[in-house]
């Protein structure tokens, strides 16, 4: 009985063996074969087609869950479709849980291993939340840990009550109890804000990596500024500097009124995006609080802002705003001083007269101010202006000399004057020793994609273009024009605070001389009763206007950007709603230089107050028009004129439409593309 229960035994053993052997090879081929269709959809992904891409990362997923589908999610989310990324991440985890094997195969640090199911389906857990670390927002972060670790699944221990309620003694007598929570000592006497015993216990650690980091932070966060120094210089000249001490750093220079140094300091590459340890919401706040003490008060609400967008609930970031309102609000009460003029076009050469030939010539310049510019008028005629003070205007001259007044009005009522003359000369008479002109600078081009396909609401219907064409614009600029890949920026499945976010953060980034597209493509909504168009973002809900993107917002935010020329091009339905007065004129442009040097804010639609397909015929034309382009300068007018309006009324029911955007700062002159 015995030798037959022994044999009995060992072809079990046997079978089990054949079995998982089977089970191994069967998964091995189903997960070369998953990681075939993940390099065919990367490859459609690089040339541009997104629509396949999709397809086949889909076919991939369905065949077998892998790692793989991580890195495809992780370059959507580098094309700022972190819904997308998130939406893909699901999927392979749902894939993964359907599973009826005990264990599955999975890439951990580039080895393909056979966990059993539950560890792999960790790892993908932990691989999303660092991605949504990275490139994510705070509240894309939460939710991704909230799935790693749920708390019904690990519930908290007295140990995690006791800091959760502040009971700091216990948690340290606990800790120091137990070996294994001894790491925890140095948290819990920070979050106590029991600094002296923390230093103490950082010089008695002697296996502690890097003590200085740690000393450092304490006293800058005691206050102790001359003990912090001993430090300072060394952690400032370290090649090896970890991010919490360059964010340490930071906040010393920021102590010591040293805002300017705290400024340059944040352009250090552990401040980048692609920094695993940086986190967007705490370096805009940072670099808020920096302009704060700039007196940049403009640029501290603005990147104040973007941390917020990043984390609505960032309690530094509050504080922050809440001391910088303070600080504006005290200024315009005591501000007794009258804005600085500074007239930076048309700019006299060394004193010489300045002269012109044209019948406009564009004045443009800064009131700069404390407290704010309430307002700026040129000759008696309030014109464009911005909360930094910057202002333009299209100023109309006769022959002789034409006096130009601007008065500019602070928030505290301050007023100030500067008087210039210009002499408009029929016949232009040229000097031969007259100063030679300053070189400008050379203009950059960027372009900021827009696409909205994938909504939360249900009864908002899904699309299936948006991106596609999105990327096809992407190529063509790329390719044909002087379009660096490092300045074509992708928002796609963006929420309004994305939106937003991002054209606060190009205001950082883009200088008075460049060169800007805007491209959006999604859903679009006009209220015949408030008379306002709506872009309509994933985070939309179809009930509820609160959640739709007002036109008005986006020009508002467009009129802040800096850029000499932009072209808002929208594909979406009820788009012209941006315009505000002036649309096509009967008289095409011709002088390209002229044009050039005009502030433009021009958009193409592709629709005026009716509903556009989303197989579209303008997006079609849009991308032949620029694709067989063949003149070195072609202006967004003369395109639309030329290879669109007609064209697109031919085959749909929809009138594309040509206009300036008033609202947005519109002086003359066209978006020129021009070609490589």
């Amino acid at each position: 009985m015995k030798a037959t229960t022994t044999f009995q035994k060992f072809i079990i053993s046997v079978l089990l063996c054949l079995i998982c052997s089977t089970q191994s090879w069967a998964q091995s081929k189903l997960h070369e074969k998953a990681r075939e269709y993940y390099a065919m959809a990367s490859k459609s992904m690089n040339a541009g087609d997104i629509k396949t891409a999709d397809s086949l990362i889909k076919i991939s997923i369905k065949v077998y869950p892998t790692m793989y589908v991580f890195n495809y999610a992780s370059k959507l989310a580098r094309l700022s479709d972190i819904v997308g990324a998130n939406l893909i991440m699901d999927r392979v985890i749902a894939r993964a849980q359907m599973i009826n094997d005990e264990k599955i195969l999975i890439i951990v640090r580039s080895d393909t291993v056979s966990l059993y199911k539950y560890e792999a389906i960790q790892e993908m857990y932990m691989a999303a939340v660092e991605l949504n670390h990275q490139l994510g927002k705070k509240a894309d972060y939460r939710k991704a840990s909230e799935r790693a670790f749920p708390s019904k699944d690990y519930p908290k221990t007295e140990f995690e009550k006791m800091r959760e309620e502040k009971r700091w003694d216990e948690a340290l007598k606990y800790a120091r109890k137990y070996k294994s929570l001894n790491i925890y000592i140095y948290n819990i006497l920070v979050q106590a804000g029991r600094y002296d015993e923390a230093i103490l216990y950082i010089k008695n650690d002697k296996k502690r990596r890097r003590p200085e980091d740690y000393l450092f932070r304490l006293y800058v966060l005691k206050g102790d500024l001359k003990e912090a120094a001993l430090y300072y210089e060394k952690l400032d000249k370290d090649p090896e500097i970890t991010y919490n001490s360059c964010v340490n750093l930071v906040h010393f220079d920021m102590l010591q009124k040293n805002y300017q140094k705290a400024f340059e300091r944040l352009g250090h590459p552990l401040f980048s995006i692609y920094s695993s340890d940086a986190t967007r919401w705490e370096y805009y706040m940072l670099l808020g609080k920096t302009y704060t003490g700039l007196k940049d008060y403009v640029k501290a609400k603005d990147n104040l802002s973007i941390a917020l967008y990043y984390d609505p609930e960032y309690k530094e970031a509050l504080a922050a705003v809440a001391e910088l309102e303070t600080i504006v609000g005290q200024e315009t009460a005591t501000d007794k001083t009258p804005p600085v003029i500074v007239i930076t076009e048309p700019a006299p050469n060394r004193g010489l007269k300045v002269t012109a030939v044209g019948s406009n010539v564009m004045v443009k310049g800064n009131a700069a101010d404390l407290s704010g510019i309430k307002e700026v008028s040129i000759n008696g005629k309030v014109t464009y202006s911005q909360a930094s003070g910057d202002f333009w205007a299209d100023v109309l001259m006769v022959n002789g000399i034409n006096k130009i007044t601007v008065t500019a009005t602070d928030l505290a009522g301050n007023k100030a004057e500067k008087t210039f003359e210009i002499e408009k000369q029929a016949n232009p008479v040229i000097v031969s020793n007259e100063v030679a002109p300053v070189i400008e600078k050379v203009a950059k081009n960027y372009c900021l994609l827009i696409a909205s396909q994938n909504y939360s609401d249900r009864s908002i219907p899904t699309l299936a273009n948006p991106i596609a064409d999105a990327v096809k614009l992407k190529l063509i600029l790329k390719s044909n024009y002087n379009y660096p890949e490092e300045n074509i920026i992708s928002l796609f499945n963006p929420t309004n605070n994305d939106i937003k976010r991002k054209l606060l953060e190009l205001g950082n980034t883009i200088q008075p001389e460049d060169n800007l597209v805007i491209f959006y493509a999604g859903h679009g909504i006009w209220v015949e009763k408030e008379k306002k168009g709506y872009w309509l973002m994933t985070d939309a809900q179809y009930k509820d206007i609160n959640t739709w993107l007002p036109n008005k917002v986006v020009l508002d935010l467009v009129a802040k950007l800096p850029s000499r020329h932009t072209l808002l091009i929208t594909d979406a339905c009820f788009s012209g709603s941006v315009f505000k007065t002036r649309g096509i004129s009967d008289k095409a442009p011709t002088a390209i230089k002229e044009l050039d040097n005009k502030i433009t804010r021009v958009a193409i639609t592709s629709g005026n107050d009716t509903e556009v397909p989303d197989e579209s015929i303008f997006m079609k034309y849009l991308i032949k028009a620029l694709s067989q382009n063949k003149e070195q300068y072609l202006t967004a007018q003369k395109m639309f004129i030329n290879q669109i309006i007609e064209a697109v009324m031919a085959e749909s029911k929809t009138e594309p439409r040509y206009g300036t955007l008033e609202l947005a700062g519109h002086v003359g002159g066209d978006f020129i593309f021009s070609r490589k």
